[in-house]
């Protein structure tokens, strides 16, 4: 079939599939905005023909009518004859029926005609309607065609246009890029994949991301109210005024740099501009620093101190190679040593009798302390004594006079203090007293008798003289024999088997001297604190530690 605008100049034939319906949605038919127009011309030929086909006579079976003339010839007709026909049916006129008046008669619209709830009008209104919306939708399909016309002349125009080529941008670099030498000219993806892989990777790798530069600007200690080194009272803002971020600005990290530089060159010229540091002893650490700013530090050693209240009466031999008891501290922990002798009491007075060997309380048949006078010793009836009139033997050098041990220390009980004795013509033996030897938290030095160790707290004297120790504690008279503790007929070890049964002291053998026996040149108790003048305790292993809560004048206790 020949186009109907094929020779219609001078326009251009235009594709319908090319134009667009701009109207409404016309759902009776399935037609919506945006189809082409071939979409819309054939969705509506197609109804057309359901239509004709529909109004087409010969389509329709009319047997049962039995018509004797010809049939109806149209639609028309079909349609009058099948009222006729119903009328019949039904037993009304046909001269009863009013006629419709068309063509002002009142008709459906189509969904896309329908305005508010107006969905009926007259039939010429419709159609006047419709003859208008084809008029537009022409007057459409016209524009349409001269753009479509107007796009492919601009498609063509692309379609024959050569192929747009590009170049890359390039430039010459002012400094070394990975591989990518100074002054050399490169392009911009070379120098792309050069500094993403060679530069930026290993920038990141050794800085860190950035999370982690802002974390570590983050830790910076010293703010703006940190008072500066060199020029204390100043504060670093003040004092850098002009060059210091303040900590209201501080937030990158060349900001972090720029005060850790000021903060290291503060530090700097504090340090270069002849500051003296000086150092301070502690109780337990000795500090000190050369001429070039050497700081050394070893534990205090106070070397060995002779104890308070012995230097009095203690002298010569007596006092020396260790005899004199001494004391040394180290850090906080005080070691002892040495011989700590109870002084006898001269036979004039209640002062002590000098020692000047050791031998010399050997001889002297007294057993009173001395309990009067500089280093003498202090009794109670008790059973205790102490050295040093009752006070501390911890001289002041060693042991401060604000501080004091962190608990009584003693040494492993019994403690067995011994006196050596001539008992005639240089023939001598050893007297032993047993209790118990410690140090008072105070610093005081004593030694509690069996007595002492005897008579619990509160409780009665009833048993005094009943404990074992007395096996090992002296207890002589004048004038009687000196035992033998050896000899193989001594009892002191066995009891005879005929006498078990009958109530006897322990005995022990004498030692004869031919028509003389040797015997005590004195009475001793030394289980009394009043009979222990002349003993002496061994101080070998006796060590305290200082309180760390004592209020040392120096600086702070450190445990040792």
């Amino acid at each position: 079939m020949k186009p109907l605008n094929l020779d219609n100049s001078p326009c251009s034939p235009i594709s319908s599939n090319c134009v667009v319906w701009q109207g409404p949605d016309i759902s009776c038919i399935n037609l919506c905005t945006g189809d082409t127009i071939s979409d819309v011309v054939s969705t509506m030929a197609t109804e057309l023909c359901t239509i004709l086909d529909t109004l087409k006579v010969s389509n329709y079976d009319l047997t049962c009518f039995n018509l004797q003339a010809c049939g109806p010839k149209d639609f028309q007709a079909l349609i009058q004859f099948l009222i006729t026909k119903i009328c019949e049916l039904e037993g009304v006129e046909p001269t009863k029926i009013s006629t419709i008046d068309c063509p002002s008669c009142v008709v459906s619209v189509a969904d896309c005609f329908v305005t508010g709830t107006q969905t009926t009008m007259e039939l010429v209104d419709y159609v006047q309607l419709i003859g208008e919306r084809i008029c537009g939708i022409i007057t459409d399909i016209s524009l349409i065609n001269s753009q479509i016309t107007d796009i492919l002349i601009r498609l063509e125009n692309l379609e024959e246009a050569p192929v747009p080529t590009f170049t890359l941008p390039s430039f010459t670099i002012n400094c070394q890029i990975g591989s990518l030498l100074s002054g050399s000219t490169q392009q911009i993806d070379t120098l792309l994949e050069e500094f993403i892989n060679n530069v930026w990777c290993g920038y990141t790798a050794a800085t860190g991301s950035g999370s982690d530069l802002t974390s570590a600007v983050g830790m910076a200690c010293i703010t703006d109210s940190s008072v500066s080194l060199s020029q204390s009272p100043l504060t670093m803002a003040v004092g850098y005024a002009g060059q210091w971020i303040p900590d209201a600005s501080y937030d990158t990290v060349a900001d972090a740099i720029n005060n850790i530089w000021i903060s290291l060159c503060d530090i700097f010229n504090y340090l270069s501009s002849n500051q003296t540091i000086t150092v301070s002893d502690t109780n337990t650490i000795d500090l000190s620093i050369t001429s070039d700013n050497v700081l050394t530090a070893q534990f205090a050693d106070t070397g060995w101190i002779n104890l308070e209240g012995f230097s009095s009466w203690v002298s010569g031999a007596a006092a020396s190679n260790g005899n004199m008891p001494q004391c040394r501290r180290i850090g906080n922990v005080i070691h002892f040593r040495g011989l700590a002798f109870i002084p006898l009491k001269q036979s004039s007075t209640l002062t002590p009798e000098p020692l000047e060997n050791l031998n010399d309380y050997e001889t002297i048949a007294r057993v009173a302390p001395a309990t009067s006078g500089s280093g003498s010793v202090l009794t109670d009836t008790a059973g205790s004594l102490k050295w040093n009139e009752g006070n501390s033997v911890i001289p002041p050098s060693v042991l401060a006079a604000t501080e004091t041990l962190d608990a009584a220390y003693r040494m492993p009980y019994p403690a067995v203090l011994s006196r050596a004795i001539e008992v005639s013509g240089g023939a001598g033996t050893m007297l032993s007293a047993a209790g118990r030897l410690g140090l008072l938290s105070t610093g005081v030095l004593y030694f509690a008798t069996l007595k002492d160790q005897e008579l619990p707290a509160g409780l009665s004297m009833t048993f005094r003289g009943a404990s074992p120790l007395r096996y090992i504690t002296s207890n002589i008279r004048s004038g009687e024999i000196v035992p033998n503790y050896i000899d193989p007929t001594a009892d002191i070890h066995n009891l005879d088997p005929a006498s078990m049964q009958t109530t006897q002291n322990l005995t022990a053998k004498g030692f004869p001297t031919g028509a003389n026996d040797f015997t005590w040149p004195f009475d001793l108790d030394a289980g009394e604190e009043t009979d222990l003048g002349g003993f002496y305790a061994s101080l070998e292993g006796l060590t305290a530690f200082v309180s760390c809560s004592s209020t040392a004048a120096s600086a702070t206790c450190y445990e040792t």
